[in-house]
């Protein structure tokens, strides 16, 4: 980065990152994860990621090293009080790093790095660091090509991956290694992505998208944190009101005050937003300091859903065609029972894709739904036959399989609709459908999401039915209720 195109210099941007960790008592570690090619008898970096914790060094799991004879990853444990000298061994292009020193080389092969801090917050349209569990103080730096380095290192970079893959702990090659081990969801890839240090000081309080719920008088939110720590320092504030020019209201509560409870090792806690009859949003916020690090906005039930379905209904009165076809008779409605299904998942808030109109349709699934605001797609099959005629289920599942290797930072989820009532579902059918973790919406399933829709429940409600019909199918699994 020149120093035209920025306000502050390295060095300043550095002694910032340091002084807002220090000041902010949180974190207790500094926890390095470094992948290295030999030169001679240095080492080149290729990835350094560093995660402040809250835990003290001890207490940070460990990961297993990668030691090949021209490659390393490892990890580096070090009390927080050592990060000055980290940054300082970063910014001047020497490191040591037990048990060897790193060398780091900026894009224009000076040997001091080029690094900017940046505040990346969860719901900003940019974010320096690819981080997405927090929001998070970053100091990131980009050397020279990996591509590059790997190659004047004296290697060849065709051959990394298979040098990472070649030996104990091995993992499936630099990308693989640097999502997983270096915890980078997007990894990196070797050709065109250059070498990178990022020290991520996360502010871990966030809410929940996931657990979200509204009545007539309020809006429940599901409130997550890493650590006590960050709770001690945390504020709710809300605002709720209508959008049409009039005041809305706003309020203010300390998450400290609050009961929390423990989840999955975090913490998890319930917050209220009083809403008042003609209110169209409710908009959440947490905040740590003077900085906000995530932000909620709930559209209540008389707003997307009831717009969605008073748009159809001006165009199908009384919903008759709709209700139609979500009720077929014979396998030859099974064009409109598609159409149906999408208008259901849109009247529901999801941005839906219907693909009956595509060429090669036997490529594709039927609908892709989105849920706006999150990483999770919906690949939407529909039957109004039995489950596997034409062996839909086997083809659902490797199309959504398929999904999520092309989309990596996507969660998808494969969903079954059927106009059939279940107690008219063959069993082995089913089982077949849940063994694979497709959710199977019957005639019941899909009445009852037509009731939610016309309540206002949102795609984020729905997600939520979802993933309990997945849980407790998986329970059963568990128990051994299959064969």
């Amino acid at each position: 980065m020149s120093q035209k195109g920025r306000e502050r210099s390295p060095e300043e941007d550095a002694n910032r990152f340091v002084d807002l960790v220090n000041g902010g008592g949180f974190w207790r570690s500094v926890d390095l994860r470094v992948c290295a090619i030999r030169s001679g008898r240095r080492w080149m970096n290729l990835i350094t990621r560093g995660f402040l914790d809250h835990r003290s060094p001890r207490s940070v799991p460990r990961f297993s090293p990668v030691e090949r004879r021209q490659f390393r990853a490892w990890q580096v444990v070090r009390p927080v009080p050592d990060l000055p000298a980290i940054v300082r061994g970063i910014t001047n292009g020497m490191m040591k790093l037990r048990p060897r020193y790193v060398r780091y080389v900026g894009q224009s092969g000076q040997s001091e790095t080029d690094i900017g801090y940046s505040f990346n917050e969860l719901g900003g349209s940019y974010r320096t660091a690819a981080y997405d569990l927090w929001s998070c103080h970053s100091l990131v730096g980009y050397g020279s090509k990996i591509f590059d380095v790997v190659r004047q290192a004296g290697h060849d970079p065709f051959e990394l991956d298979g040098m990472i893959r070649s030996g104990p702990n091995a993992y499936d090659g630099l990308p693989d290694l640097v999502r997983r081990f270096c915890a980078r969801p997007r990894g990196l890839k070797i050709h065109g992505t250059m070498s990178v240090v990022e020290l991520i000081a996360p502010l871990a309080v966030r809410f929940d998208p996931e657990r979200v719920s509204s009545s007539a008088d309020r809006v429940t939110v599901t409130v997550r944190a890493a650590a006590d720590a960050f709770v001690a320092n945390a504020d709710f504030i809300w605002t709720a009101g209508r959008t049409t020019g009039e005041p809305v209201r706003h309020g203010a509560a300390k998450l400290a005050e609050h009961e929390w409870a423990h989840d999955g090792g975090a913490l998890r806690s319930e917050v209220d937003i009083p809403v008042q009859d003609g209110d169209s949003t409710a908009t959440a916020f947490v905040v740590i300091g003077d900085r906000c690090v995530d932000r909620m906005s709930v559209p209540l039930a008389s707003t997307v859903s009831s717009i969605r379905i008073k748009a159809q209904d001006a165009l199908d009165p009384g919903l008759e065609r709709f209700i139609k076809w979500l009720r077929p008779v014979g396998k030859a409605k099974s064009q409109q029972f598609e159409a149906a299904v999408g208008l259901l998942f849109f009247f529901l808030g999801f941005h839906v894709h219907p693909l009956s109109g595509h060429t090669r349709r036997g490529d594709t699934v039927d609908h892709l739904a989105h849920a706006p605001g999150s990483s999770v797609l919906l690949a939407v099959e529909c039957t109004v036959g039995s489950l596997d005629s034409g062996g839909k289920v086997g083809k659902l599942i490797a199309r959504s399989e398929d999904l999520r290797g092309r989309l990596s930072d996507t969660e998808v989820i494969a969903v079954l609709a059927t106009a059939r009532q279940r107690e008219a579902l063959s069993k082995a059918e089913v089982e077949k459908a849940e063994r694979d973790d497709v959710v199977l919406l019957a005639h019941e399933e899909l009445q009852d999401l037509w009731s939610a829709a016309q309540t206002g429940e949102t795609s984020v409600q729905a997600l939520h039915r979802f993933r309990q019909q997945l849980s407790q199918v998986r329970l059963r699994r568990t128990k051994g209720s299959f064969g």
